[in-house]
């Protein structure tokens, strides 16, 4: 979801002042953003990025196993 969209729905509630001191989001938009936070913190975990890059290596050198299904992964998991 674009940041401008996020802007669009939410809604800002603001002190005397004119300062905002809280946001109003459609329950969607908050779920998203939520997703979005995991999202991040998984991809900046240093384990993370390791696994990745093996992964990645392992896919262009061949090692990698293609499945059907989710079926037939599980099967092959179980040996």
């Amino acid at each position: 979801m674009p940041v401008t969209e996020i802007e669009k729905r939410a809604k800002l509630i603001t002190d005397r002042s004119g300062k905002p001191v809280e946001v109003i989001l459609p329950y969607n938009v908050y779920k998203h953003l939520l997703e979005l936070e995991t999202s991040m913190d998984i991809l900046k975990s240093r384990k993370t990025q390791a696994s990745i890059k093996k992964a990645r290596a392992d896919v262009k050198a061949g090692r990698s196993k293609s499945f059907g299904d989710v079926k037939e992964a599980i099967k092959w998991l179980d040996g």
